[in-house]
């Protein structure tokens, strides 16, 4: 039962990690495209190389707070371990 949760919590942790260098990669790519004309832009103004900018930055954030969240279900049994282990001793 532990060791599922070690592995699901660093199973976790690389899937953030790939997600993150994913969404990074998308970021510095977004400021090597020119931007659209302004004819192209969308009525707000906006243009879609900033949707895709803003879109990754959020990517970057949800796979930082699986990152966390992972790395706590690490800690957490982690922690059952050394309980054990001390109920044992």
């Amino acid at each position: 039962m532990i060791s599922n949760a070690l592995s699901i919590g660093v199973n976790g942790v690389q899937d953030a990690q790939r997600g993150m260098q994913d969404a990074a990669s998308r970021i510095a790519r977004s400021g090597t495209t020119e931007a659209p004309p302004r004819e192209a832009a969308a009525p707000d103004g906006a243009g879609a190389s900033e949707d895709s900018l803003a879109g990754s930055i959020v990517d970057l954030k949800v796979n930082q707070r699986n990152a966390e969240a992972s790395i706590e279900v690490v800690r957490t049994a982690d922690e059952m371990v050394g309980t054990l282990l001390d109920e044992r001793a």
